[in-house]
C-alpha cells in the first residue's frame, strides 16, 4: 500500500470525525434561549413533580429544541432526559410544555471545536494502527491471492 494512499484515507476518517463534531452544554442560564436552539433544562424538585404525566419521575434533565415559551411556560421537541440516577431514555421530538416555575436553569448546547478535534486525531490514529493489518484502504497488486480452481478452469483439453 502505498503512503500516499495512506495519508489520504486517515485525512478523510480525520475528516469524518470532525465534521461530526462534538458538542457541549454550556453552564446554566437564567433567560430563556431564543426559539429553535437546542437546550437542556434542568429542573428542581417542583418542575420533577410537575412534570411526572408527561416524562414520568425522578427527570433530572430535558434535551431537545425550544420550540415556544411564553411567561410561564417552555415547550420543547424533546430528544433526551436524564434521570436523577445517571440514567438516560432517548425521545423521538414528542413536545413537552414545562412550567418555568419547575426550571433551574437553562443550557446551550454549543459545538465544542476542542472535543471534536480531539475525537479526529483520536480516530485517525486508531485507523493509522488497525489500517494496514485490515487492508480496508486498499493497496496489493490487484491478484487474489490464491486461485481457486474447479473443474471448469481445466486448461488441458
Amino acid at each position: 500500500m502505498s503512503r500516499r494512499r495512506r495519508r489520504a484515507g486517515l485525512r478523510a476518517a480525520a475528516l469524518a470525525a470532525a465534521l461530526t463534531g462534538c458538542h457541549a452544554y454550556l453552564p446554566p442560564q437564567d433567560q430563556v434561549p431564543v426559539l429553535g436552539r437546542e437546550i437542556a433544562i434542568e429542573l428542581n424538585d417542583r418542575g420533577r413533580l410537575l412534570v411526572v404525566p408527561q416524562l414520568g419521575e425522578a427527570v433530572l434533565q430535558v434535551q431537545g429544541t425550544l420550540v415556544a415559551s411564553t411567561d410561564s411556560t417552555v415547550s420543547m421537541s424533546v430528544s433526551r432526559t436524564v434521570q436523577l440516577q445517571g440514567s438516560s431514555a432517548l425521545w423521538t421530538g414528542e413536545s413537552v410544555t414545562i412550567p418555568v416555575t419547575g426550571v433551574r436553569g437553562f443550557r446551550l448546547r454549543e459545538f465544542s471545536q476542542k472535543r471534536s478535534v480531539a475525537m479526529a486525531v483520536g480516530v485517525a490514529g486508531a485507523l493509522a494502527v488497525v489500517a494496514p493489518y485490515l487492508k480496508i484502504l486498499g493497496g496489493g497488486n490487484g491478484r487474489p491471492d490464491e486461485v481457486l480452481c474447479t473443474s471448469s478452469c481445466n486448461t488441458t483439453r
